[in-house]
């Protein structure tokens, strides 16, 4: 079933693994004012009372789409992983444009004397750049995100929309020194290359648990402040995890993990079976009130500076927030504690979700349920959470030849076995479903590269 646009929005009871239509293409954004409040607001996506009382002052004046450079601006933690050193600039970037930026931003360094590498980048088809500036310049590199050619000329970059909000809510988010939309260039501080699960697995659980306090203190700010500071000219209220977006992304793993990437013989009627044991558990998740969510808050898309809390966790980045949209305070929590690429330990899992609750605002508790639900949505949202991640790993390895991504298939899959043993509700589902994530798990073990 394909979904409608501006008519009646599709049966949620349309079976999981039908081809689905793209979602609501945002309204071109406005530029003026950006932060004003509108009588708008999130509509029927925001929780019912306000949260946080007492923020009407936050945003006394309006900032522009692209924050000011900065003189002294603080050296913070860098965006995507680095390649192999020494990896050549790639003919995708326009050096002219580039060149020009750089003389905008550092007049009195030589634009054609900056060192500039490909970087490793994501999942998404974004293209990252360090620029290393050279002699003259305020600071000595930068990032430059390419971004790909779908944002209509009109429209607002959805990057740019979401840090303007994130940045008024106090999250900390790398800054913006330029944007260049006729060569699709952003210009971002450049903030190292220590990713918390780089963290995790060089410091160990010891010293990277308060960085997971911080990071749990942050996802509150983004559900509550992130969520007071959206108004009308904001895209995540036009989107949100209803039960049509939960099912499209248990589609998109049938088609690309099961199908595609193991090769799995499925029949139509053992499909359906599965998606008819899934429904129940997407609406109830869909039936939350909802906030703010990142969408994508794990261990790869949070920077560390160093692992001191500092005011206003300056000593943390956070990553990849373009895709924002209205949520369950469930989805980011999961996404983080139950994380394809790093296992947390149990003992660490109900500490972090306990901190959750100790730092959640009286609204974010009451949209969070009745207290003893908590452990049981907070497994329902990973089950859906993680199911989707195997889809993208296994479109990653299948589509577009990155490979490298099959091995978070195996953790991803004893994640999922966790969580059927812990719920015997989920006993049915397990049933049916665990013997195919078995084999996407064992066929991705054994074809991991080297």
């Amino acid at each position: 079933m394909r979904r409608s646009r501006g008519g009646l929005p599709p049966d949620p009871r349309a079976r999981l693994g039908q081809p689905r239509g793209e979602g609501r293409t945002p309204r071109p954004g406005e530029r003026s004012d950006p932060l004003e409040r509108r009588g708008e607001g999130a509509g029927r996506n925001r929780v019912r009372r306000p949260l946080h009382r007492g923020a009407a002052g936050l945003h006394p004046r309006g900032e522009s789409d692209v924050r000011r450079f900065r003189s002294d601006p603080l050296r913070l933690p860098s965006l995507p992983r680095p390649d192999v050193p020494g990896n050549s600039l790639k003919d995708r970037l326009d050096l002219a444009a580039l060149r020009a930026g750089l003389a905008a931003l550092f007049p009195a360094a030589d634009p054609t004397a900056a060192e500039v590498s490909e970087l490793a980048g994501d999942a998404s088809t974004r293209r990252y750049y360090r620029v290393r500036t050279g002699s003259g310049a305020s600071l000595p590199s930068i990032v430059v995100m390419r971004y790909p050619d779908d944002v209509p000329p009109e429209a607002e970059l959805p990057f740019l929309n979401v840090h303007r909000y994130l940045s008024a809510a106090g999250v900390p988010v790398p800054a913006v020194y330029r944007s260049d939309p006729g060569a699709n260039l952003l210009f971002l501080e450049d903030a190292g290359d220590t990713m918390l699960e780089d963290a995790f697995r060089d410091r160990g659980e010891g010293e990277c648990l308060p960085l997971y306090e911080q990071c749990v203190e942050i996802l509150v700010r983004i559900q509550s402040e992130g969520t007071r500071a959206l108004d009308g000219k904001a895209i995540p209220p036009r989107l949100s995890f209803d039960v049509p977006k939960f099912t499209e992304e248990i589609d998109f793993f049938f088609e690309h993990a099961v199908r595609e990437y193991g090769a799995i013989p499925l029949p139509d009627r053992e499909e359906r079976a599965i998606g008819d044991l899934f429904l129940p558990f997407l609406e109830r998740l869909s039936a939350l009130p909802r906030v703010l969510s990142h969408r994508d808050y794990h261990s790869r898309n949070v920077m560390v500076l160093g692992p001191g809390k500092v005011p206003g966790h300056r000593n943390l980045r956070v990553l990849d927030f373009q895709d924002a949209r209205m949520g369950n305070v469930y989805y980011d929590l999961a996404s983080l504690l139950r994380d394809s690429y790093v296992s947390l330990p149990e003992n660490a899992v109900d500490h972090l979700r306990y901190a959750w609750r100790h730092a959640a605002t009286a609204e974010l508790r009451n949209a969070a349920g009745d207290d003893g639900a908590f452990a049981w949505l907070f497994d329902l949202a990973a089950l859906q959470r993680n199911v989707k991640a195997i889809g993208t790993f296994g479109n990653q390895a299948h589509n577009r030849g990155k490979r490298m991504y099959l091995r978070f298939i195996p953790p991803t899959v004893a994640h999922l076995r966790g969580n059927f043993e812990r719920n015997p509700p989920m006993r049915a589902l397990a049933g049916r479903l665990l013997p195919i994530l078995s084999a996407l798990a064992e066929k991705a073990a054994a074809e991991i590269p080297a």
